[in-house]
């Protein structure tokens, strides 16, 4: 059971992701470099941390095979919102400046349907606890997007527990009740993003617009005022010196200025003629006011499904369309398929909701170019690989055996509707002359299958499952590890890190298969993550993976359980200090893995980021009786400078902290996995947390 089986839930809506940016470069971290005026900034230096749903409405559910529905009438969950609830924002969080492309969601709650103020409400609902993970299988979506994250695409993928159901002895929604029936206790949630800011604005403060603000009637002793925002700077360019210098990308950014440096008063009265002013120009076309163009905002489309007991958290073990060498126009595509046990039909279910190039960012408004991008893509359609025709992927072993929707507005709807899942059969009237339909059924549970597109004349081959049929991830991939603190039930973060392999050959588990896997060397640890979307074009990155002997783990072959999982046991000790040039804390790592066996593995498309990264904290030794001027000054100011908008608890200024010591340690004690707990990028080891928490108790000796 999962999110790709019945029966399932499928929403979509919109999503706000408002990181702080100044934590985006190691070079930020250094004791050498306080002045605010000499940091990269980047692209949203007040950012909040916060992640949040935003407008997400149900809009289908499917019960089983062809039963579904998305009419309010027939089920009254159509149209109820898919909420986050809390009381403290859900935060999203890097793991460390040198791996930025693992962005995970901490302290999310969803809930679907509920009382509410809309007239419509009803009264059914569940609500349950999303385990905090990452997203995955990034990638640049958007053909004609901007340079930006506004062009990415990524996919979220967990397992909602703690579920609390509310259905009446008389449910409201036939959907919810049913859902409640087959999967109690937990609940598979896969979601996707994009499009987010994906109309980026830029405010220039140069000597130019200083002039036409003149001219435009604001006073010269004000202008000169602004003169530090011509100093503002993202990041540095390729010969390392500032790039665009007074660029400033954020609107709130230049608010939250403009009263630090004229004061609440001239910041009110002068403030629209300064923004019309230094506004850079929109390009040509300019988009439409969707969700999307709303800084710093995007869009989402997700699925809500049921759970088995002990499967897989953030991965469904399923089969996998990965893009042919070359092809940049489509991505992995997850699918399963399903024989219905009343009629021996097979059925073809597969996720599309980040697989397909757009023209544009989004998929919610194809007439103005905001659409899956069919025009490159070509007519698409669903193939098996026949192997009896000639072993390999090759149009020539293509059978076509279902057509996907091919105009805009089908698209549309398949992806703002059913959340990219598409549930196709074999169509007959396709096949070639002399297959019938249970012979191809066959062919589709045994041979690789694939999508094709481009015209009828001269196709080309997007995606194409494994020749073998075989799959490979890790269950959890993201670690934060602290050398000396033993692993346990309470304790996750600790010394070991216990990775979940899971293998699959065509949709089912490959048992007594070798996995096996390897520590990225330092070279090609700084290779690859400068080559991620979410990490390139950070400036200082070096020093990553070393010392290499920090880790170990089993680098032998390890054959697949009955399962098709394999347990590797990661152990960490003390990295030291091999960052300490830019006073970072620890050591980032990653791992490979693959199949043992060469012949698998050289055919196996696997996707650049699915490894293993991890955080190995350094181990230090503190003072026995910890003072600010022995130890704390040491660690808390660099989280004033890196996170601008904790600007009120001033934690590089003695007094202050003193004065806000019981909000402060209260944040700090809060368990990782709390909203509010504090640094939202939780990269304070558990040594350091603890013996700040020390100094409170002993009432914060100077």
């Amino acid at each position: 059971m999962s999110y790709l089986t019945y029966p399932r839930l499928h929403f979509s809506g919109g999503f706000l992701a408002d990181p702080s940016t100044v934590n985006n470069t190691p070079d930020n971290y250094t004791d050498t470099n306080d002045d605010i005026a000499k940091l990269q900034l980047y692209w949203n230096p007040n950012g909040t941390g916060i992640f949040d749903f935003q407008s997400c409405l149900v809009t289908k559910v499917v019960y089983g095979p062809g039963d579904e529905t998305t009419d309010p009438a027939a089920d009254p969950v159509i149209g109820q919102p898919v909420n986050a609830v809390y009381t403290a924002a859900p935060k999203l969080v890097d793991l460390d400046p040198d791996q930025q492309n693992t962005s995970e969601i901490w302290g999310l709650s969803l809930q679907v349907a509920g009382i509410s103020a809309n007239p419509a409400s009803i009264s059914d609902f569940v609500r349950g606890d999303y385990v905090a993970g990452s997203y995955n299988a990034v990638w640049g979506q958007a053909i004609n997007g901007p340079q930006s994250s506004g062009s990415g695409c990524g996919v979220y993928q967990s397992s909602l527990t703690n579920l609390s159901w509310t259905t009446a002895a008389k449910p409201q929604s036939k959907f919810l009740s049913l859902l409640q029936q087959q999967s109690p206790k937990q609940l598979s949630v896969n979601f996707v993003v994009n499009a987010h800011n994906n109309a980026p604005v830029i405010y220039v403060f140069s000597a130019d617009t200083l002039r036409a603000l003149v001219k435009n009637g604001v006073p010269a002793n004000i202008v000169d005022k602004l003169l530090p925002m011509t100093r503002y700077f993202m990041n540095l360019d390729k010969n390392n010196k500032p790039a665009n210098l007074g660029w400033v990308p954020t609107e709130s950014y230049v608010n939250n200025q403009l009263t630090i440096l004229l004061g609440q008063a001239n910041a009110d009265t002068y403030r629209s003629t300064i923004l019309a002013t230094t506004l850079k120009p929109q390009p040509s076309p300019v988009p439409p006011p969707n969700i999307n163009t709303k800084f710093p905002t995007g869009l989402l489309t997700g699925t809500i499904g049921p759970l088995a007991t002990a499967t897989p958290t953030f991965y469904t073990p399923s089969r996998m369309m990965a893009p042919i060498k070359g092809q940049t126009q489509c991505n992995f595509a997850p699918f399963c398929t399903q024989v219905l046990t009343n009629s021996n039909e097979v059925l073809i279910t597969v996720n599309l909701g980040n697989s397909l190039a757009t023209d544009k960012p989004g998929y919610n408004d194809p007439e103005h170019g905001f659409g899956v991008a069919l025009k490159a893509l070509g007519a698409l359609f669903l193939v098996c690989f026949d192997q009896t025709k000639g072993t390999g992927i090759s149009l020539n072993n293509a059978v076509t055996i279902a057509a996907l929707p091919n105009t805009p507005a089908q698209m549309a709807q398949l992806m703002t509707v059913s959340g990219g899942i598409l549930t196709v059969k074999i169509d007959p009237a396709l096949l070639p002359s002399g297959l019938t339909v249970q012979q191809a059924q066959q062919k589709v549970l045994t041979m690789p299958l694939g999508l094709v597109g481009g015209p009828a004349s001269a196709q080309i081959i997007w995606l194409a499952e494994n020749i073998n049929g075989y799959n490979l991830r890790a269950d959890q991939f993201v670690f934060r590890m602290n050398p000396g603190i033993p692993s346990g039930p309470e304790q996750a973060c600790g010394e070991t890190a216990l990775v979940r392999l899971y293998a699959t050959q065509f949709g089912q588990p490959a048992a007594n298969i070798g996995l096996q896997a390897t520590l990225m060397s330092p070279a090609d640890s700084v290779k690859y993550t400068s080559n991620t979307m979410g990490t390139g074009g950070t400036s200082g990155l070096k020093n990553i993976a070393i010392p290499q002997n920090a880790l170990s783990f089993n680098t032998a072959p390890v054959m697949t359980d009955a399962q098709g999982m394999v347990e590797l046991k990661i152990v960490g000790t003390d990295p030291g200090f091999p960052r300490a040039s830019q006073n970072v804390d620890g050591q980032i790592y990653f791992v490979r893995y693959n199949f043992a066996d060469q012949t698998i593995a050289q055919s196996y498309t696997q996707h650049p980021d699915d490894l293993i990264s991890i955080l190995l904290f350094s181990q230090q030794t503190f003072p026995e009786n910890p003072t600010w001027d022995n130890c704390i000054q040491y660690i808390l100011p660099q989280y004033a400078k890196l996170y601008p908008i904790m600007g009120r608890f001033k934690l590089d200024d003695y007094a202050t902290v003193v004065q806000y010591a019981e909000p402060i340690r209260t944040v700090l004690a809060k368990p990782m996995d709390d909203a509010l707990h504090m640094p939202v990028i939780r990269d304070l080891s558990i040594q350091r947390t603890q013996v700040i928490l020390n100094w409170f108790a002993n009432h914060t000796p100077k």
